[in-house]
């Protein structure tokens, strides 16, 4: 009973097949709860058997929905990666598709939004903080449900879902203070991002409560490369290794590596000489290579949080959820009274 050559086969031919209405194999595939067990079975059979594959298009039209969600994404970044592997994951659970929309630098953001326009979605994932303001509020006039991941500019735009930053930050340096680290200075990726400035904003303050001037020092962007290049930077501004001080915090995983990397490369040990932590819980962090103490961003938890605000009622669609952290420890930082006795 199989279709013939190309030729399509048709809901029709299946109905016939299956011995039912057009309707119920219509219903079957749209809306399975409302069938009996009995005529989906025979539905299915047939459709197997004949070849059938439903229509999304024709579904769409008639549903208004196409089950696909746009993403709004940096084209770079072991973060990003990480998240579209999530948000891709997911949203096939829902038996939704994912259209990936991604810029190299800010300065691409208002072109990939208007892109937008010619795209029938269901709804939008903003997930960086280099999304302008004005970028969010052209998203939201588009008529569409939007949610911004991680993008605290978004409050009074969007509805978003983010991680605690200052919160997460403070727990890192709470970390460090515990383990006896007297001077810290936390590097920066992009000042003009919310997020870091939230990020240095939690650990300063908390630092400060113990004394601790934290000092910001900006490495250009969160990518390997932007780290890899600042630890010579670092080295001069302290006055060589000796002059670093107990700890440094990075605002990003992948920033972390790269300094990590090229502090090594200089001969400066972590964390024998320097205590290193990022931000973020990549998978990488927990390699040999860098066992890197971080603030552990629950991807998974975000995601479910965003795409359940993309599916809300117009009476909630404008709430904003943050979702706590955690610091996972690793051998980047070590206690500071260890260390001065390594030294000895």
């Amino acid at each position: 009973m199989r279709g013939k050559g190309n030729k399509r086969v048709t809901s029709v031919e299946v109905a016939a097949a299956a011995g039912v209405s057009q309707a119920t194999v219509a219903r079957t595939f749209s809306s399975p709860h409302k069938v009996a067990d009995t005529s989906r079975a025979k539905v299915h059979e047939a459709a197997s058997a004949l070849g059938y594959v439903p229509n999304a298009i024709a579904r769409s039209l008639k549903s208004q929905r196409t089950n696909i969600v746009g993403a709004v994404v940096p084209a770079r970044g072991e973060y990003w990666q990480h998240l579209i592997a999530e948000i891709s994951q997911q949203l096939a659970e829902q038996g939704s598709q994912m259209l990936l929309f991604t810029f190299a630098k800010p300065s691409e953001v208002a072109s990939v939004v208007q892109s937008l326009r010619q795209y029938r979605v269901d709804g939008v994932l903003l997930a960086s903080s280099f999304i302008d303001h004005d970028s969010i509020v052209d998203v939201a006039g588009l008529g569409i449900p939007a949610v911004a991941f991680n993008h605290p500019e978004a409050l009074d735009v969007t509805a978003s879902v983010s991680v605690d930053n200052v919160a997460g930050a403070a727990a890192l340096a709470d970390h460090l203070i515990e383990t006896d680290h007297q001077t810290v200075a936390f590097v920066g990726g992009d000042p003009d991002t919310g997020s870091d400035r939230l990020r240095y904003r939690g650990a300063s303050n908390r630092l400060r409560e113990h004394g601790i001037v934290c000092p910001y020092i900006p490495a250009g962007g969160f990518d390997y490369d932007s780290g890899y290049a600042i630890a010579e930077s670092l080295l001069r501004h302290f006055g060589g290794g000796d002059g670093l001080p107990d700890a440094l915090m990075i605002a990003g995983d992948e920033l972390a590596f790269g300094v990590m990397d090229g502090l090594s490369k200089l001969g400066v040990s972590v964390p024998n000489d320097v205590s290193v932590t990022g931000f973020d819980g990549l998978p990488q962090a927990s390699w040999a290579g860098f066992d890197l103490t971080t603030l552990v961003q629950p991807a998974e938890e975000l995601i479910r949080e965003a795409l359940g605000q993309l599916t809300s009622t117009p009476s909630t669609i404008e709430s904003h959820t943050t979702v706590p952290g955690f610091v996972r420890v690793g051998q980047s930082t070590r206690r500071q009274a260890c260390a001065e006795e390594g030294k000895a």
